[in-house]
């Protein structure tokens, strides 16, 4: 998803370390520079407020790249992609625009403070901020300079048509002097290797005002900065690329944990001086003992595209500069670099005494050459458009949203494989009633309810936010009752699902899709909708507390019918003979208003039912319309789960309720989240295109067991179906998840790659543990101390 290959070997012709006597002093070491002394080539900022004048008479502008995500692309269009950003380097090349490119990854604070209504949600919380206190983040840019301002309009036409997809964002000064200056804060970042966004645009001379230009460039290759704390660097240049190469390197190295730049410097060739090069070329290995004839026709190939004027040929230098606060930091960095250029067969140098023309070649100069194809860089390497357009995808890893209606902060924090932190979110939008729904996927034992825990354990942090999980077979019992919240098994609870109040449409409506949930799935007649309108209008003749499914049963639902043989089962009827099920719903009052108000986190333990197509799916609809009737008073918000929904899923009246559920929730505020162990079974129920349409998020665990065509009606990429499937190269201590959310109303189509090990919590870890042992720590700790057990887990 980095990239397609583009073969490098003829293109990695080494002009040569030691070409400009300039550099030929510096890289034999016999030459004291004072870096600082020498004043910066940049002079200001011009009065377009969009360009750096530098004092040599060119001017380079600055794009900051947004970048796109290769997630949710085929193949086809990753290689339409590549060959977009190969035109665009040769059109910028064929205008004797030179560029910079950056990919910049520096730590952020993110840290914020959250109130809990348990001690352990506390705990939790707390080695959560610790572990994301600050996260990195990657930013890429491109730089483009030329002589004239015609030609820099031209270019920037160029970047701002043909990148498009990347989302570029020219960097401009504000008209207020007084006003932060991204430009200055850009320039500045490129002198002392350190972002600030507060700075103002600089009157006079810029090289002579940044304010953190104290580089210190010792001739070990270490160069300090306080900016103000101290900050070293080092630097490494790559000196020869390998055969072949994709933009998953620069992937590679940007998962590295610590602060990295890694930076391109490219300058375009003239096409004749090119085109003598190349024939130089072609005549020395047409005459060489040792022949190549691969090598030879790529010769020719370039030759024929120079000709046509199809092709640029530039000098480049890539190098990698890492930062630390200490020696052992920057050690540590640096040897990642290494090795991860080393499993590449990518040949480099950790610069020493060349570490500071490295430094300075990122700053754009402009000075004018006698012939284009000479340089100042430490470590040329020629290369065309299309060996820089691998290297750069400019992938954006998308990492969540900050804020939803529920609040201003996200749900929880995770890491990415690229190391930056992902803030989850349910829903797709920070707007009220947006969508948030979710479908979980995972197989049995793969650690799908514990994730969903974790989450809706998050959601405690804003205040009046209610969490319920519909439980099977008490997997989620001891980490609810952990993080303080309720839990209690369906058949425990005083069920009466006619006790709904006054007399209105609303419950009406109610009333009706309850009843069609108990009956559940039996030969319909043709008058039954009459039959279940009749019963309705009985319910509201009755008063409380006598209006159960008893003392309606007789009289709603005629003999012989196969409407009452389906009833039957939830009742005493007159003669006394008990159903199945008739002890669970007919209790004078219904007790679950009172019971869905006691916690921040409710889970109802639903046993075998909710493998039970005939028994879950009336005690489920019955319980998620109370939380909806109950969620209509309170305007914070509500989240519902539901594991094992398969089974559900079987019964006509829960799927009405399933529909009504994600169409309507929203509207209260609320989201609902299905979980699976395979997509099969939401295809297979009919209403899958109702819920899709509605759901905002979904987390798929790798299952090897999943069917491939089920996975492939998500409209997931054959990268993330690999995952799913378990071609994901997860690492060591690793467990993984793909999330995707989609919104069509705003275009959002993003999917991210996390990692939910929740090790990462420490001592916390305690708290997500499940099985009966684990149920029985609890029942121990509540026999032993009472209110005050959870002080004691």
């Amino acid at each position: 998803m980095w990239g397609e290959v583009i073969m490098t070997s003829l293109a990695a012709l080494s002009v040569g370390a030691l070409v400009e006597p300039s550099t030929r002093k510096l890289f034999l070491g016999d030459v004291s520079q004072d870096w600082i002394a020498n004043e910066l080539e940049i002079d200001g900022i011009d009065p377009d407020l969009q360009s750096v004048r530098v004092k040599s008479g060119g001017l380079f502008r600055v794009f900051q790249i947004r970048g796109t995500s290769y997630d949710a692309k085929v193949m086809p269009q990753q290689e339409q992609m590549l060959l977009g950003r190969a035109a665009l380097h040769h059109a910028l090349g064929k205008l004797g625009i030179h560029h910079w490119i950056f990919g910049i990854k520096r730590q952020r604070d993110i840290g914020f403070q959250a109130e809990w209504p348990s001690s352990t949600l506390k705990e939790i919380g707390n080695a959560e901020r610790a572990v994301f206190q600050s996260a990195y983040y990657v930013n890429w840019y491109v730089v483009i300079g030329g002589r004239t301002k015609t030609a820099i309009l031209e270019g920037c036409d160029k970047v701002t048509s043909m990148m498009e997809q990347y989302k570029p964002a020219l960097l401009s000064s504000p008209e207020s002097s007084e006003a932060p200056c991204p430009l200055t804060c850009f320039v500045n970042y490129l002198v002392s290797g350190e972002f600030r966004d507060d700075l103002t645009r600089r009157s006079g001379s810029m090289s002579g005002s940044i304010p953190a230009a104290d580089l210190i460039v010792t001739t070990d290759g270490t160069i300090s900065t306080r900016v103000p704390y101290l900050k070293i660097h080092r630097t490494i240049a790559i000196r020869d690329w390998p055969e072949s190469l994709t933009g998953q390197i620069l992937a590679d190295i940007l998962a590295i944990q610590g602060d990295l730049e890694i930076a391109q410097i490219c300058e375009p060739w003239d096409r004749d001086e090119a085109i003598a090069l190349y024939s130089r070329r072609k005549k020395e290995l047409e005459s060489s003992f040792i022949k190549s004839d691969e090598l030879l026709a790529q010769v020719v190939a370039t030759l024929a595209l120079l000709a046509a004027g199809n092709t640029t040929v530039f000098s480049t230098q890539l190098q990698i500069t890492a930062r630390g606060s200490t020696e052992p930091e920057l050690d540590r960095l640096i040897g990642d670099i290494c090795k991860t250029l080393g499993s590449r067969r990518i040949e480099y140098s950790v610069e020493t005494k060349g570490a500071g023309l490295c430094w300075f070649a990122r700053i754009p100069s402009l000075k004018q050459r006698r012939v284009s194809s000479s340089t100042s860089l430490l470590r040329p390497l020629i290369l065309r458009e299309q060996n820089i357009a691998a290297i750069w995808p400019y992938h954006h890893s998308y990492t969540g949203q900050p804020t939803s209606p529920l609040g201003d902060r996200p749900v929880r924090y995770f890491r990415t494989p690229s190391g930056q932190a992902y803030a989850l979110q349910f829903h797709v939008s920070q707007k009220r009633q947006s969508k948030g729904h979710f479908l979980c996927f995972g197989p049995t034992g793969g650690g799908k309810t514990t994730l969903i825990i974790h989450l809706l354990g998050g959601l405690a942090k804003f205040n009046g936010v209610r969490s319920y999980v519909f439980d099977s077979k008490e997997g989620a019992r001891f980490m609810i009752e952990a993080m303080g919240g309720l839990y209690q098994g369906y058949d425990e609870l005083q069920l009466n699902p006619l006790d709904v109040g006054d007399d209105t449409a609303k419950n009406r409506q109610r009333i009706y899709t309850i009843l069609k949930a108990l009956a559940g799935h039996y030969e319909r007649g043709e008058k039954d909708d009459e039959i279940l309108a009749h019963a309705v209008e009985l319910v509201f003749k009755t008063e409380v507390p006598n209006r159960t499914l008893n003392t309606i049963f007789e009289f709603a639902f005629p003999r012989g019918t196969h409407l009452r043989r389906a009833i039957a089962p939830w009742v005493v009827d007159g003669k006394g003979s008990k159903g199945i099920r008739s002890h669970l719903m007919n209790a004078p009052h219904d007790s679950l208003g009172s019971f869905l108000a006691a916690s921040h986190l409710v889970g109802i333990n639903m046993n075998e039912a909710l493998d039970d197509p005939a028994t879950g799916p009336g005690v489920v609809t019955h319980i998620s319309s109370a939380i909806g009737i109950s969620a209509s008073s309170n305007t914070k918000g509500f989240g519902i789960y539901i594991d094992e929904a398969a089974k559900l899923l079987q019964n006509d009246g829960f799927k009405s309720l399933a529909i009504e559920m994600f169409r309507e929730y929203r509207k209260l505020d609320g989201f609902v989240g299905l979980g699976f162990q395979d997509p099969k079974a939401l295809f297979d129920s009919g209403v899958s295109d109702a819920i899709l349409d509605n759901t905002a998020t979904l987390i798929f665990l790798p299952n090897s067991q999943a069917r491939r065509d089920s996975l492939e009606r998500f409209n997931l990429n054959e990268e993330q179906i690999g995952f799913i499937l378990g071609a994901g190269n997860t690492k060591e201590g690793q467990r993984q998840a793909l999330v995707v959310q989609r919104d069509a109303t705003t275009g959002l189509d993003e999917s991210a790659i996390i990692d939910v090990n929740l090790a990462i919590l420490g001592d916390a870890l305690r708290f997500y543990r499940s099985g009966p042992e684990a149920n029985r720590v609890i029942a121990d700790l509540k026999t032993q101390w009472g209110a005050e057990w959870l002080n004691h887990l």
